[in-house]
């Protein structure tokens, strides 16, 4: 038998070896979804405070009785409304 010098080596990977990659580019892939969806979540967050304030002050020009918001505030409630929605979802979560 005789040895090709044009090729390449070939390197074998074990079984093992081979479960470990696998095992560690899902968890690069897990993390980098985790990662995207904070990153997502967290540039969301002031759009919503935003839209939240302009309808709480429409709201208050239509109804003198509902207070208008200030964006700091509307940032607080979205974070609430946010946190209190988790919360709930894991609470009925099977």
């Amino acid at each position: 038998m005789s040895f090709d010098f044009n090729k390449p080596p070939t390197y074998t990977v074990s079984r093992d070896r081979a479960r470990r990659l696998s095992a560690e580019q899902r968890r690069q892939a897990e993390g980098a979804a985790v990662v995207v969806t904070c990153v997502v979540l967290i540039a969301a967050l002031p759009v919503q405070a935003f839209i939240l304030m302009l309808v709480m002050g429409a709201v208050h020009g239509a109804f003198i009785a509902v207070p208008a918001i200030g964006y700091g505030t509307s940032v607080l409630w979205i974070l609430g409304a946010t946190l209190l929605a988790g919360f709930t979802r894991r609470l009925f979560r099977k």
